[in-house]
């Protein structure tokens, strides 16, 4: 996989290996004498060889362009190196790299390279091929500066094999690349926001084939972050948009509809598919009473939802449910007769409930069976507008004004302190000591002791 930039090292003059290379293809290709890329390139070689060994060097770009001559006709019957034997493979395309590699059109060169290397499958060996395919590849890359935009296409063709040939363990390994290193290569590729996202894209498709459906939301996402405001509602930009939004409602660990609420791209389906963008504005705010109602009139499968996902979007939605109860509780406190009722289940599947949406982390708190409710500690807020600054300000000043109260509280006990002096000891009075209140003479002093029962929590967690 890529790997910092190195150098591919090769012995020999342009001519040597060039006609070196030339001879392999003709014997790969099986040409008869006289016929092949070695007959086609030997005179211009043999000029390249005069000038370099002429008492009076010829001018470098004379030399320059003979040389890309050559490569041009090697390159263009390189693709039968895909049918090469497996253990020359390697060497031969190493080779034809070194080579392309010196000559200022090397981008040209390289890139179609890479297109025999990503559209054309490596006959030689079936099972070893797109390894032998994405090794090659990554050679390219690697020998490529880190800001060549050629590394962008080089990229590009590494993704298209790995996706042709779902190789998983090529994508963990590319893995922590995609992880680490993307914004930074969009930057040093300086790419436009086409191109940006058309890799994107096919991060977001690699990943999908290989059953990584979180990253392939992800890089949707960051791929919808590039449409611009004028194009948010051409075909291209709303297929888009659709398969985002999709991936969102289909996948259950997706929780946080917010990212998609502010494209404008999303915004378009408003017209182009008003049951699907009514199905997000659902999901991203509303309750499951809210879900049963919008099915009625709006099959799964009239807005491009598979009938198979109806299980995971009911979960999904009575758990967004749970939290929007929770984080609009009165006094932080929430009645399993109000679950039961907003998510339409019996009273004693309540907790089973509860628990799972602890475990999605859309709240935190305490079951108490005794009273039958939820104490909330801690709950996910679904939207964040108006309505929420106003309850976080409400909190803030009631938090404010138990704070002015203890330092209220500290200030007076200090007051009294320094009017009544340091110097009274008081915990020990007329040989009996004080025990938070309670006396006890010339032994163990302490509370009585009252074992009452007492309500347990149960606690909610994994």
């Amino acid at each position: 996989m890529p790997a910092p930039a190195n150098t591919l090292l090769i012995e020999g003059s342009f001519a040597e290996l060039a006609d070196e290379l030339a001879q392999y293809i003709d014997t790969v290709c099986k040409s008869e004498a006289g016929s092949g890329v070695q007959s086609l390139i030997a005179p211009t070689l043999g000029e390249i060889r005069e000038k370099e060994q002429a008492e009076e060097p010829a001018e470098p770009a004379s030399i320059q362009t003979q040389k890309d001559e050559v490569l041009k006709k090697i390159v263009g019957k390189a693709a039968v190196l895909n049918t090469a034997p497996e253990k020359e493979f390697t060497a031969a395309y190493n080779l034809l790299i070194h080579l392309s590699n010196q000559s200022p059109s090397r981008d040209m060169f390289l890139n179609r390279i890479c297109s025999y290397l990503s559209e054309q499958p490596v006959a030689s060996s079936a099972q070893f091929g797109p390894s032998l395919a994405l090794t090659t590849l990554t050679t390219i890359f690697n020998i490529l500066p880190n800001n060549s935009e050629s590394r962008y296409h080089v990229f590009m063709a590494i993704l298209k094999v790995i996706r042709s040939t779902s190789n998983n363990a090529a994508f963990d390994a590319l893995t922590p690349q995609l992880n680490t290193n993307v914004p930074k290569w969009v930057v040093a590729w300086d790419l436009d926001d086409e191109d940006a996202r058309s890799l994107h894209v096919a991060i977001a498709d690699v990943a999908a084939a290989s059953g990584d459906h979180d990253m392939s939301y992800k890089y949707l996402l960051h791929g919808l972050e590039t449409i611009p405001s004028d194009s948010a509602s051409e075909a291209e930009s709303r297929d888009l948009a659709k398969r985002t939004l999709v991936a969102a409602l289909s996948n259950p660990t997706i929780t946080d509809f917010n990212p998609l609420i502010d494209r404008e791209a999303i915004q378009a389906l408003r017209d182009s598919d008003s049951g699907l963008f009514d199905l997000l504005n659902i999901f991203a705010s509303d309750d499951y009473a809210a879900y049963t109602e919008f099915l009625e009139s709006n099959p799964l499968t009239s807005i491009d939802l598979p009938e198979s996902a109806a299980e995971m979007l009911e979960t999904k939605i009575r758990l967004l449910t749970i939290a929007s109860l929770a984080a609009g509780a009165a006094n932080r406190s929430l009645p399993y007769s109000t679950i039961s009722e907003a998510l339409q289940i019996p009273k004693e599947d309540v907790e089973m409930w509860m628990i799972d949406a602890i475990r999605a982390g859309l709240v935190e708190g305490k079951l108490s069976q005794l009273k039958q409710e939820f104490l909330v500690q801690r709950a996910t807020y679904r939207v964040f507008g108006p309505k929420q600054w106003s309850e976080i300000q409400g909190r803030l000043m009631v938090w404010q004004r138990s704070l002015e109260g203890v330092l209220s509280l500290v200030k007076s006990e200090r007051e009294k302190f320094e009017r009544e002096g340091a110097g009274g000891d008081d915990m020990q009075q007329n040989g009996e000591r004080r025990f938070g209140g309670y006396r006890g003479q010339g032994g163990r002093g302490g509370r009585n002791q009252n074992h009452q029962p007492r309500e347990v929590d149960f606690v909610g967690g994994d």
